[in-house]
């Protein structure tokens, strides 16, 4: 999806610190390439992207500079949001300079999207726009998503109109997005996606809002066992193993749901849970994780079909690694913090995978922002926050899920 990042650098004079984008337009998750300047090259001077507003300490992504004085930087691309590129001297959380940017439509006030995100085939569609300049030949389309920004299966022109409506003739089942186009150009101003299924809610044999919600805290049971393994001593402590045994009784409770999508043996999972007392925090670790890969390929093989082109991969890979972070965040509540850079490597990493798995979700909670996996301040000298936004972010994701109308169905 082409949207855009503005960027303005910031420096004091000309011989300053200073830090600057390659470009100025970005699509989300492209890469995003960071030159700096007039740094005194330390081993430690570092460069982050953080979420705009944010405190000085926080931060989405980080690397050092080396020990370089000038160069740069190449970070993987993010998501929808304002942002800052910031520089720090040697493991400082002072800034030293920041430059700040957008990743989204070039003007947030420019906005084109269907009234409902999901249509039967053949239905209208009607779509409402705002923010346009009032050109004579902007233009609003109908496209198939993934297709060339130069293609589309229906448009119209705004007739110099700024806002409004219009209507189009129903399509075909299939997922798409509404394109704004300014005076005749081919540059993409702003999408919204939307889909055409057949689909609906109310066949008994569908897995709808509940079992949905049950299956993703289940899975994130899942994660929460795994990585509690990492806190805990060789052998296990008691408390550590009852709440393994808990959140795994819960992933039971959510397979148990999706039996007929997912041909998983819950008697494997019933047997784990009752050995967990004789096992090393290192075996346990082990068949957990041997459990997860396990279930993510009959998941990826299971016959489910569901509305909009979502999969129970995307909210199993989700679930199970919200559910890590979650348990690596509460092992570090009252320790020393800042935590140390590795956790809150591991704990981003987890962090990363889940917002890119629920990516694939989002055409059934279109109003769920992807920034909140972004926005988790692991580098917080309060040792909980880390821990309460994940908790937060985890009962926001199963809040959309029980809210949404998309459904699976496994005959």
């Amino acid at each position: 999806m082409s949207l855009f990042i503005f960027f303005q650098a910031l420096s004091n004079s000309a011989d300053a610190q200073s830090v600057s984008l390659s470009k100025s337009i970005y699509a989300p998750r492209e890469s995003i390439v960071v030159t700096y300047s007039g740094f005194p090259g330390n081993s430690r001077d570092w460069i982050s992207i953080a979420t705009q507003g944010s405190g000085d300490d926080k931060y989405v992504a980080w690397k050092y500079t080396g020990g370089n004085t000038s160069g740069t930087l190449s970070f993987d691309g993010i998501n929808y949001g304002d942002f800052e590129i910031r520089g720090y001297y040697n493991d400082e959380l002072i800034v030293r300079t920041r430059t700040s940017f957008r990743v989204g439509n070039p003007d947030v006030n420019l906005i084109a999207k269907t009234q409902q995100a999901t249509y039967k085939p053949n239905e209208k569609i009607v779509v409402q726009y705002s923010g346009l300049p009032g050109n004579v030949y902007d233009w609003i389309s109908l496209a198939s998503v993934g297709s060339g920004d130069d293609k589309y299966v229906a448009w119209q022109y705004t007739n110099t109109k700024q806002s409004g409506t219009m209507e189009f003739d129903g399509l075909a089942e299939g997922k798409y997005e509404v394109r704004i186009y300014f005076n005749q150009e081919w540059v993409v101003r702003s999408r919204y996606p939307f889909v055409v299924s057949n689909r609906t809610s109310t066949n008994p044999s569908q897995l709808c809002r509940g079992p949905l919600s049950v299956f993703y805290a289940g899975m994130t049971g899942l994660g929460s066992a795994w990585a509690r393994t990492t806190c805990e001593p060789t052998i296990m402590t008691a408390v550590g193993v009852a709440d393994m045994q808990g959140v795994l009784g819960n992933a039971r409770d959510g397979l148990n749901m999706m039996k007929d999508c997912i041909p998983f043996d819950i008697g494997e999972l019933t047997a784990l849970i009752n050995k967990l007392p004789t096992l090393t925090n290192i075996q346990a670790e082990a068949e957990i994780q041997a459990l997860i890969i396990k279930l993510q390929e009959i998941i990826a093989r299971s016959n489910a079909t569901c509305d909009n082109g979502i999969t129970l991969s995307s909210l199993f890979v989700t679930g199970v690694h919200v559910g890590a972070a979650q348990a690596h965040a509460s092992c570090r509540i009252c320790q020393p913090a800042p935590m140390p850079m590795a956790f809150q490597t591991v704990i981003r990493n987890h962090l990363n995978t889940a917002r890119d798995a629920f990516a694939g979700f989002l055409s059934c909670v279109p109003n769920f922002s992807l920034n909140q996996f972004d926005a988790v301040p692991l580098n917080s000298i309060n040792s909980i926050e880390a821990h309460t936004h994940i908790v937060g972010l985890q009962t926001n994701i199963l809040w959309n899920i029980s809210l949404s109308d998309c459904c699976c169905d496994c005959r």
